[in-house]
């Protein structure tokens, strides 16, 4: 898991990927994320149910691989982000196309289905950082104006419950429209998610995300949750965008300095 720093431990990463069977349950993800755990009890036969149980609980506390429990199913999500950590270890700054072939990943491609709450679905993308900060003030980046600091130079309007919001950049063009379902500071934030950066996205139905944040002494884990966007534009360029937005929010909150903006994500 991670180290006290907030980073992920190096050495638990790379023990978690040199085990062959468990690099074929990351590559199932990378066709295919969102998959329940029998989908690799299928893919790994000679196995048997309690070994594969095994090999995606070491996945799981090296945080290379996220799970939500719906129902009696357990569905398991690709999670990239201690594999940047480990490239970080060994590169003299961060570099924007390394970045992207480890985001690739992320890419998937899914059956859509919505409904209008979508709260009891499983989401089709999870992703989480561990930050080395105070739960408050990952909260206040989050949520206030400071937001446009990490956030590539956008910044959200408002997180008052109930509420219309948008995502704005400095030239005041809407990225992202939505409203704010759940709001329970400094820990949930549940909105509805209408993206407009392009016209790829718009012609998408809007989904939803949730943000849950969790305080483990003087680190914060923060966890988003896409979901009713498997299959669409807005789906694919987030599984792309997400992990540039949180590894340039923990950078931020832990050097005082956000990532360069990736390349492709310019207004």
């Amino acid at each position: 898991m991670s180290t006290g720093s907030g980073q992920y431990d190096a050495a638990v990463t790379i023990a978690a990927i040199a085990d062959p069977s468990r690099r074929l349950i990351l590559d199932l993800l990378r066709a295919k994320d969102g998959q329940a755990v029998r989908a690799y009890e299928e893919a790994l036969p000679h196995l048997g149910r309690h070994a594969v149980l095994k090999h995606v609980s070491v996945l799981e506390r090296a945080g290379l691989l996220l799970t939500r429990k719906v129902g009696r199913q357990r569905f398991c999500y690709l999670n990239p982000v201690p594999l940047l950590d480990l490239a970080r270890q060994w590169t003299t700054d961060y570099s924007a196309a390394w970045g992207h072939q480890l985001i690739d990943l992320r890419n998937h491609t899914e059956t859509l289905e919505r409904n209008s709450t979508m709260t009891d679905q499983a989401p089709d993308f999870v992703q989480q950082v561990v930050i080395h900060a105070p739960i408050q003030r990952v909260w206040d980046a989050i949520t206030t104006t400071d937001a446009h600091r990490w956030y590539f130079g956008a910044r959200l309007s408002t997180t008052e419950q109930g509420a219309d919001y948008t995502i704005d950049d400095t030239d005041d063009r809407t990225h992202i429209r939505g409203t704010n379902l759940e709001v329970d500071p400094p820990r949930l934030l549940v909105q509805t998610f209408d993206a407009r950066w392009d016209e790829g996205v718009r012609a998408d139905a809007p989904s939803h995300v949730t943000w849950r944040l969790e305080e483990r002494g003087p680190l914060t884990f923060v966890t988003v949750e896409h979901r009713g966007v498997a299959g669409t534009e807005t789906g694919r360029q987030s599984a792309r965008g997400w992990p540039c937005l949180l590894s340039s929010l923990k950078t931020y909150l832990e050097t005082g300095s956000p990532l360069p903006l990736p390349a492709g994500m310019a207004g």
